[in-house]
C-alpha cells in the first residue's frame, strides 16, 4: 500500500511541476468577485478618480463585475455610475500584477480588447467579439 502511495505522489509531484514548468503557457481562470475583490476595485477607482466624491460613486454596479487571472496576473472589469456622465464608456479595467495591488487602467469605450486582457481570459469570460480585437459582455 505504501508503495502505491508513493508512486501517486511521485506521478502528482510531477504533474504539478509539469503544469507550472516556466516554458509552459499561463492558463486563463475565471474567478469569482466576492464582496473583498469589488471593495478593492471600487478602492482602485476612486484612488483614480479623485474628481469625484466617493460618495457620489455607485459601484461596482450589480451584475457587471467579471473578474479572472491569466498566469499569476489578475484581471477585472466592472461598471460605475459617476455625476453628469453615469455610466458613459465603461466598464472600467483593472490590472493586479502577483503581489500588488489593483490599478484602474481606465474606462475601456464599453469595449474590452486583446491589447489590454490577454485574449485566453476573454475567451473564459465568454464575451461576444464586437469589433476587431475586441469584445463585450
Amino acid at each position: 500500500m505504501s508503495r502505491l502511495f508513493a508512486a501517486v505522489l511521485v506521478a502528482s509531484v510531477a504533474l504539478a511541476a509539469a503544469a507550472a514548468a516556466p516554458g509552459s503557457p499561463p492558463r486563463a481562470v475565471n474567478l469569482i468577485a466576492t464582496a473583498k475583490v469589488k471593495a478593492a476595485l471600487r478602492t482602485a477607482f476612486i484612488h483614480a478618480h479623485k474628481q469625484y466624491a466617493p460618495r457620489k460613486i455607485k459601484g461596482p454596479l450589480k451584475g457587471t463585475t467579471y473578474y479572472g487571472r491569466y498566469g499569476q496576473t489578475k484581471y477585472a472589469f466592472a461598471t460605475f455610475s459617476v455625476p453628469r456622465t453615469g455610466t458613459t464608456d465603461q466598464p472600467e479595467l483593472f490590472k493586479r500584477p502577483s503581489g500588488r495591488g489593483w490599478r484602474d487602467l481606465g474606462d475601456t469605450g464599453g469595449e474590452i480588447c486583446k491589447r489590454d486582457v490577454p485574449l485566453a481570459l476573454i475567451k473564459v469570460w465568454k464575451l461576444k467579439p464586437s469589433s476587431p480585437g475586441c469584445y463585450t459582455p
